[in-house]
């Protein structure tokens, strides 16, 4: 029987191949998650499962592993379906295969739509063990008849519930017409509803549920705990441009997303921020496959701090470096509220989360606190005194660095001043005496 509590579990005890565990341990892994410990002995044991988790919690891992460890070495068959909804969860998960995939060497391709055919018909022609791809995309190529999906074992649908919804549910049982043999299915997501489940098991073979999202009182328990959340009410809705820059003056961050409800409206905010000098992008689903890509690479590596974007980043973006998430218009219900914050406190970090809300609006938040397990606190919008404040302290920052960074270690009268103004004076006097201070710094060891 399985010990669910980690502390005295580990990937050693579920049974997978030596090459898996290595990787495994490269990557500094040490114990499963319960999403883990809970479906990977079951999908050994070849059984459908619904699994249901929190984001952050495990669940690409919990059938990548079991996959990897199943499927037929030294083969040139396509044994292997990962279905999602959008083009960059595609990429994401298609190199999760690939990382475990280092000392079993499986072919893994990535299908979606915006990338150049003769790039897809390379690698098609490469016989990939593995697909991972949007519906579409892979239909286009089922109806050019350039895929067999005769000998697929393996099914997988993430992101489930977004899967199913109505745009995607004839795509996806249109795509399983063409899975002829007996094969395990799988389907995860964050949350999922009893429509959705009512759906799947049409095409599943009595599966087995492991749902980790609800607590005793029927609450949803799917959001990591390290995620702090926050509410503020915004009175008129033309203030809620400056409420978002005064919020931006005082948060501390590295890689904001700023949530918004259309996509015309991600290059409007975006460029207001760009001119009044943030680093700033926006990310659609009418973009450019090139320039999502690219986009999502700039914010992951720090080439940009902010991305506004509509709901096609709430669903499987994995980018650690976001520490903020700000709901700048109201998500259209609470799963898609869940799966945006969700983008923070990645990897166990501490994330933060501001829903921005009108006064009409707020039977949204009373529902919303209804259902999520996890208390949401007020946030008040950032005054002019707590602004100034922190103007001021970049200042200090900015001179200390400066005197740091040119090595001037024979005269501390700078820092002394700096010291001294910054423990005995009012705002307005500070503000001014720093930047004196930092025009004094700059003349005497930089202008000659």
């Amino acid at each position: 029987m399985i010990n669910n509590k980690n502390n005295f579990f580990s990937f050693s005890n579920l049974k997978l191949k030596k090459e898996l565990l290595e990787v495994i341990k490269e990557i500094g892994y040490t114990k499963p998650t319960n999403i883990q410990i809970k479906c990977i002995p079951l999908y050994l044991k070849g059984c459908d499962i619904l699994g249901i988790a929190k984001t952050g919690s495990g669940k690409t891992a919990s059938y990548v592993l079991p996959i990897l460890n199943c499927i037929l070495l030294n083969s040139n068959l396509l044994q292997a379906l990962v279905l999602v909804p959008t083009r960059e969860l595609s990429i994401q998960i298609s190199n999760y295969f690939k990382i475990f995939c280092k000392y079993i060497k499986f072919k893994v391709l990535s299908l979606y739509g915006g990338q150049k055919y003769n790039i897809q018909l390379i690698g098609l022609k490469d016989k990939p063990n593995i697909i991972v791809s949007t519906p579409g995309r892979l239909i286009d190529y089922l109806n050019r008849g350039l895929l067999n999906l005769n000998n697929i074992k393996y099914l997988v649908l993430d992101e489930a519930d977004e899967m199913l919804r109505f745009g995607f549910l004839n795509d996806v049982k249109k795509i399983l017409s063409y899975i002829k043999n007996k094969h395990q299915t799988s389907l995860f997501s964050a949350t999922i509803s009893n429509n959705i489940k009512n759906i799947a098991s049409k095409f599943m073979f009595f599966p087995k549920e492991i749902n980790l999202s609800f607590n005793n009182n029927n609450k949803i328990d799917n959001i990591p705990k390290n995620i702090k959340q926050y509410y503020c009410l915004i009175y008129f809705f033309k203030d809620k441009f400056n409420i978002l820059v005064k919020f931006l003056e005082i948060e501390k961050f590295n890689a904001i997303i700023i949530f918004v409800r259309t996509k015309s409206y991600t290059i409007k905010l975006s460029n207001l921020l760009i001119k009044i000098g943030y680093s700033c992008a926006p990310l659609n689903g009418d973009m450019d496959q090139n320039l999502r890509e690219k986009t999502i690479y700039n914010l992951r590596n720090n080439k940009i701090s902010i991305l506004v974007a509509t709901d096609i980043a709430s669903r499987g973006l994995d980018i650690n470096n976001v520490d903020l998430i700000i709901n700048y218009d109201l998500p259209m219900d609470i799963k898609s509220y869940i799966h945006r914050i969700g983008r923070t406190g990645r990897a166990e970090k501490i994330g933060k989360a501001i829903l921005f809300i009108e006064k009409k609006e707020l039977f949204f938040l009373n529902m919303l606190k209804n259902k999520i397990n996890v208390f949401i606190n007020k946030i008040n919008i950032p005054n002019n005194k707590t602004i100034l404040k922190k103007r001021i302290n970049n200042i200090i920052i900015k001179i200390k660095n400066l005197y740091r960074k040119e090595n001037i270690l024979n005269n501390k009268f700078y820092l002394n001043i700096l010291n001294t103004i910054n423990n005995k004076l009012n705002i307005k006097n500070k503000i001014f005496l720093n930047l004196i201070l930092l025009k004094m710094f700059y003349e005497n060891n930089f202008i000659k």
